[in-house]
């Protein structure tokens, strides 16, 4: 704290003898301060990642926690709402071939898990959900089953995009996936369009969304579809004992 004011904030999630670092703040020497201390005040042993930015001080923190070059790049993609009226004919002929309907609480949870984990196995963190995870998504004050939208084909759950609403007129892809039996029919173009376009209709001017920077054919995807990159997180992780501070005879 600053007299009165807030100018750091750093937090650790614990899970499976792991800790996952974010950290908010604007000035780079107040992020060095913050997470240092957090790092330093975790249990030696565990492993630690820390989510920071692309950026020379992030790097230079992260080579000082002897952290690696980062193992995972998230890029936050963004483009304006509504969509822009030369979308391919292509696009449009698709996306008016593929229904969507709002997904139910209490009757589509454990068809969507199976898509989820099916379409996500390469994922660490998004192919493992289970029902407690979904539910737990579900209970927080942004959920809206009416932007949840699933795709059925042949009596069977095939994909889904889930959408977001944040503050300020900002709508966001949160999940979209093809089972991979439904691979090749342009599903994930045709879905991610609707969600554009429910976003768009309920009163979002900015659409986001975060995507592996190594997932090709999904980043090629969002900018064929004026998506451009916007800003891009960089996870740095350690394994091992951590570093104390010095003097520290913990």
């Amino acid at each position: 704290m600053h007299d009165t004011a807030i100018i750091g904030y750093a937090q650790a999630l614990a899970g499976d003898d792991a800790y996952t670092i974010d950290c908010v703040a604007d000035d780079a020497a107040v992020r060095e301060l913050v997470v240092n201390s957090l790092v330093a005040d975790l249990p030696g042993g565990a492993d630690v990642t820390w989510w920071g930015h692309e950026q020379p001080a992030d790097a230079a923190l992260a080579d000082s926690l002897h952290m690696p070059p980062p193992y995972r790049r998230l890029l936050n993609m963004r483009r304006s709402l509504p969509l822009d009226l030369d979308d391919t004919d292509a696009t449009l002929a698709a996306t008016n071939k593929v229904p969507v309907r709002p997904f139910v609480v209490g009757q589509d949870e454990q068809a969507w898990l199976d898509v989820n984990n099916a379409a996500f196995t390469w994922h660490h963190e998004q192919g493992c959900w289970d029902l407690a995870t979904l539910r737990e998504r579900m209970r927080q004050p942004w959920f809206d089953p009416a932007g949840f939208l699933l795709h059925e084909r042949d009596g069977r759950l095939a994909a889904f995009c889930w959408t977001k609403v944040h503050a300020h007129g900002v709508g966001e892809i949160y999940v979209i996936a093809v089972h991979p039996d439904f691979h090749g029919l342009g599903l994930g173009r045709a879905l991610t369009v609707t969600g554009l376009r429910h976003l768009s209709e309920i009163g979002s001017n900015v659409a986001m969304l975060y995507v592996e920077a190594d997932n090709a054919a999904a980043v090629k995807l969002y900018e064929s579809l004026g998506f451009e990159t916007a800003h891009t997180d960089v996870a740095y992780r350690r394994t091992g004992p951590l570093v104390q501070r010095q003097g520290d005879t913990r």
